[in-house]
């Protein structure tokens, strides 16, 4: 360990305090070391990066073509991707982890077919699920609103998009689910992901002979001067927008609940005014509860330098949006959840070339979600202690694991 970073504030990213309870230690951060030293099991690779907390540092190491987010390229690590099996390789092969003009080519075929117009034909669809869902809460009373709401609602939602035969939603949502609790250990996850691919392909092999008007037919169809996505590359789509687009709704869903119920006020504020869905409400959710805690880590490709902090060329550089978007020098009280606030240009979906693709269709099941609990339950309340509820052990994305709830 150099120097430098020896000098470094030092914070394990995985302890149950930052995973459930963050804030003190980010202000604390970000007003004497805005530049420190992070781990982070299974996030940075088990070596440690540098951890910026302020928006600013935040927004340029998103944007700054110094900082890649190839790791196949940059990481040691990346040589030995041909040791992992085919499924999983597929997934570490992502846009995600791609720079221009890699990232730019994948993003401009994937942008053809998942537009703002085949979201908008979701909206029906949405709505439909949420209240199907919500008819078994009402049954229920009592439930574990993550499960039975939070992660069924964007799982159906895919499944919808993708095609996912009814016979094969049961099998389709435990396998993803499967995969959820395994986020870690490529080894356990290889059985799960493989019957994923399999599932996949034959979804884009059944669109080829018969194409249709959904997401996966418009990605075969997908057409850029001749340039088409890969077989590979379909499935590796499909794959990412699987996992990447119902975990962090889900996430999304869960903690706004929570947040609402904690803020009577605000949720009271919702049921009069519920047009706050459609304006502020949810990007002021999406900042206050940060379901991406941090942005894909990035290699620096040559030296650079962060607030006179040295950044050698290969190290792993962390931006933290849970930190960024309660930084008080972007945000007035920002450990205030304010469902009017405006301007609100928060992180929850990154910044730069890696934007999030489905950001309209996050914003479009969180609020369907949100306006659905409303309309139809006038009480909210928590069914379990405040302590007991804890957030999911995966540093990069922020969940709780249960929500027990009494919806009446």
């Amino acid at each position: 360990m150099s120097k430098v970073i020896e000098t470094l504030q030092k914070t394990n990213l995985g302890t149950r305090q930052m995973l459930d309870d963050p804030y003190a230690r980010f202000a604390d951060l970000r007003a004497n070391q805005p530049v420190s030293w992070a781990t982070a099991p299974g996030l940075l690779q088990g070596k440690g990066g540098y951890l910026l907390t302020r928006y600013d540092d935040v927004m340029t190491v998103h944007s700054d073509e110094r900082y890649s987010t190839d790791v196949l390229k940059n990481s040691p690590a990346g040589k030995f991707i041909w040791l992992l099996p085919p499924s999983l390789r597929m997934l570490a092969q992502t846009m995600v982890f791609k720079d221009d003009p890699d990232h730019k080519r994948l993003r401009t075929l994937v942008h053809k077919a998942f537009t703002p117009k085949l979201v908008a034909t979701m909206a029906t669809d949405v709505a439909k699920i949420a209240d199907q869902l919500a008819d078994e809460v009402a049954a229920k009373r009592e439930v574990d609103l993550v499960h039975a709401y939070a992660v069924r609602l964007p799982l159906a939602v895919i499944a919808t998009m993708l095609g996912v035969a009814d016979e094969d939603r049961d099998m389709f949502h435990t396998l993803v689910e499967k995969m959820g609790t395994q986020q870690g250990s490529a080894l356990r996850q290889y059985p799960t992901a493989r019957r994923l691919a399999k599932l996949f392909e034959a979804l884009i092999e059944d669109r080829r002979i018969e194409p249709d008007e959904g997401l996966i037919s418009e990605l075969v169809r997908a057409n850029e001067g001749g340039d088409r996505l890969s077989h590979r590359e379909l499935v590796s789509m499909v794959f990412l927008l699987l996992l990447a687009g119902h975990d962090t709704t889900a996430n999304l869903i869960g903690s706004s609940v929570l947040a609402l119920i904690e803020h009577p006020d605000q949720l009271e504020l919702l049921r009069t005014r519920p047009e706050l869905l459609d304006t502020t409400a949810v990007e002021e959710l999406l900042r206050f509860t940060s379901p991406v805690a941090d942005g894909a880590a990035r290699f620096a490709t040559e030296d650079t330098e962060i607030r006179g902090i040295p950044i050698p060329r290969g190290s792993q550089v962390l931006g933290s949006i849970t930190s960024a978007n309660r930084d008080e020098d972007h945000f007035d009280n920002p450990d205030a959840l304010d469902l009017t606030r405006k301007p609100n240009r928060h992180l929850a979906f990154a910044f730069g070339i890696h934007y999030c693709l489905g950001h309209q269709l996050a914003r479009l099941e969180g609020r369907t979600a949100l306006a659905t609990l409303i309309e139809r339950f006038p009480n909210w309340e928590l069914a379990a202690p405040r302590e007991s509820l804890h957030y999911k052990p995966t540093v990069s994305l922020r969940g709780l694991t249960t929500l027990p709830t009494r919806m009446y």
